[in-house]
């Protein structure tokens, strides 16, 4: 073979062989430009899908009290009222968040339940400050402490089924068989934009004749409902 046959035969090969890893680095590149586009995709479909955060009620409240900043006369907002509806879009918005969001913060796991008290004649787990013939009034000295000066009481007309996350029944705590229920829930606002904690408490009917605390916390931002209270 002549010197100029054997230069044309390495310059074939070098050529196959730079085509070979163009097409290698253009496939690469190509399946780097996929993954980031269907990652893309991915954080926005998270970040735009909002998953609910609040306790489940079975039914609207009846009326909605807010307290603010040790104010003595509270906010009432009955429903029917055209700030009732205003009420319900902005909880509705503070107590949910993305599915990107929740991902990071736990929040996608939803909720622990807490039974606070520990018998029927410990004055901790108390929840109104006197109870008879089925109706509770006030809220015990306990609950009171726990509340701060910011909070939203929200009553209902008839008797709510408290559930887990998960969307199951919670059942009594030492009869497991008996059904628990409420009217009255109290929880939490924060006058601090950086604050990202609703604390909830359920006066519920479980053991004796007194209804106690069961108490439920979510990590959201409740600052809007404590802006729309002071701008009332």
């Amino acid at each position: 073979m002549t010197t100029e046959a054997k230069t044309k035969q390495i310059k074939s090969i070098d050529d196959q062989y730079l085509s070979k890893k163009r097409t290698k680095r253009i496939v690469i590149n190509s399946l780097i430009l996929s993954l980031c586009l269907i990652l893309g995709i991915a954080v926005i479909l998270l970040s735009c899908i909002k998953i609910d955060l609040k306790p489940r009620f079975d039914s609207q409240a009846e009326y909605v009290e807010i307290k603010i900043d040790n104010n003595s006369d509270k906010i009432l907002i009955s429903k029917g009222d055209d700030l009732f509806s205003e009420f319900q879009n902005i909880y509705n918005n503070s107590l949910s968040t993305s599915v990107l969001t929740s991902l990071f913060t736990g929040n996608f796991y939803g909720y622990t339940i807490e039974r606070l008290g520990t018998g029927a004649n410990d004055t901790s787990g108390r929840f109104y400050e006197s109870y008879s013939n089925g109706s509770g009034y006030g809220i015990s000295s306990s609950l009171s402490s726990k509340l701060g000066s910011n909070y939203v009481h929200l009553h209902f007309k008839e008797d709510q089924t408290l559930y887990y996350a998960d969307g199951s029944k919670v059942m009594g705590r030492f009869d497991k068989t008996r059904d628990i229920y409420y009217k009255d829930v109290y929880f939490t606002i924060s006058s601090d934009e950086n604050s990202f904690q609703v604390d909830f408490y359920f006066g519920v009917m479980d053991y004796g004749s007194y209804p106690t605390m069961i108490k439920i916390s979510v990590e959201a931002q409740s600052y809007a409902l404590y802006d729309f209270a002071n701008e009332l």
